[in-house]
């Protein structure tokens, strides 16, 4: 591969269209990917829905509100009849 991108025409151009960091990496590599942990991590343990019954912890209160007003509702239309919701947060 090294050969392909450094010795060839095209390996030259299709070299910069590749992204530098990976997409799956240890949190501790990316900051993006550490901001994204913060925030699974405070979804599963702060924030409650219907099916979600344990008791959240008290000292992630104010960065589950933060995380609250993030979230997105959007209906899809199925059949040109039935109207189906959408939530961006959502227990899967």
């Amino acid at each position: 591969m090294d050969k392909y991108f450094k010795n060839t025409a095209n390996g030259r151009i299709r070299c910069n269209l590749i992204i530098p960091e990976p997409f799956f990496v240890h949190s501790d590599l990316t900051t993006g990917i550490q901001i994204v942990d913060f925030i699974a991590y405070i979804l599963s343990w702060n924030y409650r829905l219907a099916k979600l019954t344990k008791p959240a912890r008290e000292e992630l209160n104010s960065y589950g509100e933060l995380l609250q007003k993030l979230k997105y509702k959007t209906v899809r239309q199925i059949n040109d009849i039935q109207e189906h919701i959408i939530w961006s947060i959502s227990v899967v």
